[in-house]
């Protein structure tokens, strides 16, 4: 017959023993299950509820459009944010009908708003606890609209997806981290607390400062080689926790060291076949080629720019780092921790490929590992003796 919005009133006539209350809706009776209501008062009147049970509204999210009310539809179509949609009148299980592609389909309910405001109703106000970024969009293609400090107060709808939670920001839809927004009537919490500083770290190479220790992370800026990094001694995930501008922060542990290094590392000899050098690489592949040096000081030539039929080499894009006595044991273990290395740290350095010992890793490919390679007829057709690193631009 219809349905009601979190935090709505309607005249309640009697409950049912099966879970069922009897209630007067759009000058009829109706049923609802008695689980979702609260009693709002001993006798206190309620105004008649009216809801344009056909009428149209705008998605506040990208909506999946199914064959029926439930997660088990099959989903035929997805629904921009911001679309209108014209509802049929009918509700059921939290998903509302409406009219797409001239049929019949179905769609959640809490991610529409009225098409007059163009904003889903304020169900209540949350505090933050702790910094929250505010985000144009639930999902992962999403942007940065500002941070919320914690103890700051947010408008929310009620709405969830995706962990996150919907709120009214600015005089628009917004999303921030469910987890981190108190529950109703929690306390204001006081300024956080940072974690002590244990000691200080000097950065080997350019680092970004990410605001997490996970792959679920941003990227908030970069610092370059030998800043002076105060520590809080966690590590996550191969993370170092810092305090930066007074926040906790997470830079790659491994490109930490307790002494401050040269102003810039000592420049490595590079080769090429037609005498290009350092100054045709792309300024990615500069970066691959100097975190690599720091990492490990132990490889001297590495090999960039030169004359190819494929075009990683001749467009700058390439890097080949050249193992020291490669054929003997040390040599090849320092090959496989170099190829660990660049896949370990293929978004830090924007990295598309690595080819190592006649196997390639592709970012693309990722989920199928270290696929192998046929015989080129040599040891450098069959990256034995180097590690191949592309970037992706």
């Amino acid at each position: 017959m219809g349905g009601l919005y979190r935090g709505q009133s309607i005249p309640a006539i009697s409950t049912t023993k099966s879970g069922w209350t009897k209630v007067r809706f759009n000058g009829s009776t109706a049923y609802i299950s008695s689980r979702y209501l609260t009693r709002s008062g001993k006798g206190a009147p309620v105004a008649p509820v009216k809801i344009n049970t056909a009428s149209t509204k705008i998605t506040t999210a990208r909506l999946n459009v199914r064959t029926g009310p439930s997660l088990q539809g099959k989903v035929v179509g997805v629904i921009g944010t911001g679309s209108i949609v014209k509802l049929t009148g009918k509700y059921s299980r939290g998903f509302s009908e409406i009219v797409y592609a001239n049929s019949r389909r179905w769609v959640t309910t809490q991610y529409l708003a009225s098409s007059t405001r163009g904003l889903p109703e304020i169900t209540g106000t949350r505090t933050a606890t702790a910094d929250l970024m505010v985000r144009t969009t639930a999902d992962e293609d999403f942007k940065v609209v500002t941070e919320i400090k914690k103890g700051g107060q947010v408008s929310i709808t009620g709405a969830t997806q995706n962990g996150r939670a919907q709120i009214i920001y600015n005089n628009a839809v917004r999303w921030v981290t469910a987890k981190y927004l108190s529950t109703a009537g929690a306390t204001r919490p006081t300024t956080p607390a940072l974690p002590r500083v244990t000691g200080t770290r000097y950065a080997t190479a350019p680092l970004d400062i990410r605001s997490a220790s996970g792959t679920n992370h941003k990227v908030l800026g970069e610092v370059p080689r030998g800043t002076r990094l105060s520590i809080t001694g966690v590590t996550q995930n191969g993370r170092a926790q810092v305090i930066y501008n007074n926040a906790v922060r997470w830079v790659t542990a491994q490109y930490l060291s307790t002494s401050r290094p040269a102003a810039s590392p000592p420049a490595p000899s590079t080769g090429s076949i037609g005498g290009s050098g350092l100054a045709t690489l792309r300024p990615t592949t500069k970066r691959v080629l100097f975190a690599a040096h720091a990492a490990f000081p132990q490889v001297t030539t590495f090999y960039g720019v030169r004359p190819d039929a494929i075009p990683d080499h001749p467009s700058g894009k390439a890097l080949d780092i050249m193992l020291p006595n490669y054929q003997s044991a040390s040599g090849k273990a320092l090959g496989g921790r170099i190829a660990a290395w660049a896949q370990a740290n293929q978004s830090q350095l924007n990295i598309e490929y690595v080819i190592w010992n006649q196997h390639i890793w592709n970012v693309k490919r990722a989920d199928e590992g270290w696929r192998f390679m046929a015989d080129r007829g040599g040891d450098s057709a069959n990256h034995k003796n180097h590690v191949h690193i592309t970037v992706l631009n």
